[in-house]
């Protein structure tokens, strides 16, 4: 696997080791979502519990009504 220079400065970055992990997953499409745990022969039929459509790390954290409410929670927290 070829190495990624630009995530390089991700190490160098002031935040809890989990993010910085869970962010590096995230940025090379490691993150074991249902889809990718499915290609691995792992328990799932890689369909999101919610929704039952293809569980991806883009519906975990944009398509899904969970991932959506949650966003709307954030900006009315946070403000525009």
């Amino acid at each position: 696997m070829p190495v990624l220079q630009w995530l390089s400065p991700l190490w160098k970055v002031p935040m809890p080791l989990k993010i910085k992990i869970f962010v590096w997953q995230l940025l090379r499409d490691r993150l074991p979502s249902g889809t990718e745990v499915l290609k691995r022969h792992g328990l799932s039929n890689g369909l999101c519990p919610l929704c039952l459509i293809p569980e991806t790390r883009t519906h975990i954290l944009f398509s899904c009504v969970a991932a959506q409410a949650l966003w709307c929670f954030v900006h009315e927290a946070l403000g525009p």
